[in-house]
């Protein structure tokens, strides 16, 4: 999804992450990083802000607002960006 991401950016940003303890140190048997607890709280956070400020861009979409269903706590990140374009057509 991001092309031009190094290896070595991609490792400096996880390990970023793991030192604000938003990213788990330890991959699981996949390989793949998991979010802590305050790595999940922030990202209901940022969904929740995305929705509201969708909502502020247009009176109407108030009317959305019932029909959003928040994404799985473990949907990958184009699963995410799926859910986000989903979104912007309701609004």
């Amino acid at each position: 999804m991001l092309p031009d991401l190094t290896d070595v950016a991609l490792k400096e940003e996880i390990i970023s992450l793991q030192n604000l303890r938003i990213v788990n140190p330890v991959v699981d048997e996949e390989n793949k990083y998991s979010l802590t607890d305050d790595g999940n709280d922030l990202r209901n956070m940022v969904l929740t802000m995305s929705v509201w400020g969708r909502q502020q861009m247009d009176d109407s979409a108030n009317r959305a607002s019932t029909q959003i269903v928040e994404p799985e706590k473990d949907a990958s990140m184009s699963e995410l960006i799926k859910y986000n374009e989903k979104l912007n057509e309701y609004i």
